[in-house]
């Protein structure tokens, strides 16, 4: 979970307050730092104050929605009608004033995570955009036409981009039907041939272990 607030104390409190057993906590004290994190770590909802050193929450939600549906909890002390209907108009989940219960928000947390099924079924970067469930997917602008295998590998390594997935993992959640045995020359195979189609760097080898998701290095 990251949590952008730029009040230092208040962001300390709230990474300890609501790290869990099976949630990890990061924090950013801006919008730029939290842009990076995002790019270093899997996140799998947003805490997020409206007004922040470098721009406003509500806008970069509205960017954000563009790649991503992963939750976004809106905690701040705006609470003007016009500015949580805005929030809500650009894809927040939930919206929090401040003060608050630590109790209610951490409710509000694990609802939302229950809500969420997935890493986000968009991803685009400044070569690639796929959307899973229309099964669209562009490199430059240009439509890509994949195989069910391959989209099936690219969903894994692009869902869990910034990890390494075992050779293992890809075979048996790609090829897995009734236990049936799958040739491990398949997937390099099939790996070969995405990256054919949407450029060989994309895809890193990491030799021993797998593959892990590049994406553009632009």
């Amino acid at each position: 979970m990251l949590i952008i607030e730029d009040d230092d104390s208040l962001r300390s409190g709230l990474l300890l307050a609501l790290e869990q057993d099976s949630i990890s906590t990061i924090g950013a004290a801006s919008l730029q730092e939290g842009k990076k994190l995002l790019k270093l770590n899997r996140v799998d909802l947003i805490v997020l104050d409206c007004n922040l050193p470098d721009g406003n929450g509500i806008d970069f939600c509205r960017e954000f929605r563009k790649s991503s549906n992963i939750p976004i909890i809106f905690l701040t002390v705006n609470d003007a009608e016009i500015e949580i209907v805005s929030a809500f108009r650009v894809g927040a989940t939930d919206y929090v004033t401040k003060p608050f219960s630590i109790m209610v928000l951490r409710e509000r947390i694990n609802a939302a995570l229950r809500r969420f099924d997935g890493y986000g079924n968009i991803y685009s970067d400044d070569t690639y955009y796929f959307n899973f469930d229309l099964m669209e997917y562009k490199v430059n602008g240009s439509n890509v036409i994949l195989s069910t295998v391959e989209q099936k590998i690219l969903k894994l390594l692009v869902m869990n981009r910034n990890m390494i997935l075992p050779r293992e993992h890809l075979i048996e959640t790609v090829w897995s039907v009734n236990g049936d045995f799958i040739d491990d020359n398949a997937l390099t195979v099939a790996v070969k041939r995405l990256r054919q189609k949407i450029g060989a760097n994309a895809i890193k080898t990491v030799y021993g272990l797998g593959y892990m998701w590049e994406g553009s290095k632009k």
